[in-house]
């Protein structure tokens, strides 16, 4: 599950570079990537931490060594991660509920290091340097995310269509105005398609509306 891990942390650097510069198929890759890691580190994250392939968690012997102090802090530290996975999917998607996963996942993953901190002084073990050098890499972006509010975000990924970012503040302040969320919606189509589908995409509306 090592290696799936790394893979995926490539998978997410490309799919966050995509939705970046608005290359279509960035977020199909953040919500996929994403989705997959927060599952390996919950529910899995009792086997994945200690060290145990998937094809073993079934199997006592696996356990030896293992203590169970040590798999209930996997499972703490695993639901922490995910948290923070989930909530860093959702304040990129602009989807309710980033910043409360990304609150949840902090603390959890900060209870967790003061522990893992304190077992550290204690034995020096390898095992607690992994957890680390993950809760700096997940819990750091999380960090950053959680700082950071959603406009900013926005401004940052479409930097180059201030009609969009206009918009989009203009729907903030007033998100039951449904015209200017048709407008949010149209300037968003706007600046992440090419020309002939967008032309395609008005012709659409238009339809919509005519038949009305």
């Amino acid at each position: 599950m090592k290696k799936l891990e790394k893979i995926l942390g490539l998978v997410i650097i490309i799919a966050l570079l995509l939705k970046l510069v608005l290359i279509p198929g960035g977020s199909i890759l953040t919500v996929i990537s994403l989705t997959i890691l927060a599952c390996i580190y919950y529910p899995l994250g009792f086997a994945f931490f200690n060290g145990i392939r998937l094809r073993a968690i079934f199997k006592k012997d696996s356990y030896k060594g293992v203590s169970a102090l040590r798999i209930i802090g996997a499972i703490g530290l695993g639901m922490g991660l995910a948290a923070i996975c989930i909530g860093i999917l959702f304040k990129l998607q602009h989807w309710p509920g980033g910043d409360t996963n990304l609150i949840a996942g902090l603390v959890t993953t900060l209870i967790i290091l003061i522990i893992a901190l304190i077992k550290y002084l204690k034995s020096k073990s390898d095992y607690y340097k992994l957890i680390f050098s993950r809760i700096a890499i997940i819990g750091g972006f999380g960090l950053i995310l959680a700082i950071l509010p959603e406009s900013t975000i926005t401004k940052i990924q479409f930097r180059n269509h201030p009609d969009y970012i206009k918009a989009y503040e203009d729907y903030l302040k007033n998100p039951q105005n449904e015209e200017l969320r048709k407008k949010e919606d149209v300037e968003y189509h706007r600046a992440t398609m090419s020309d002939e589908e967008f032309d395609m995409y008005m012709k659409y509306l238009q339809n919509q509306a005519d038949s009305v």
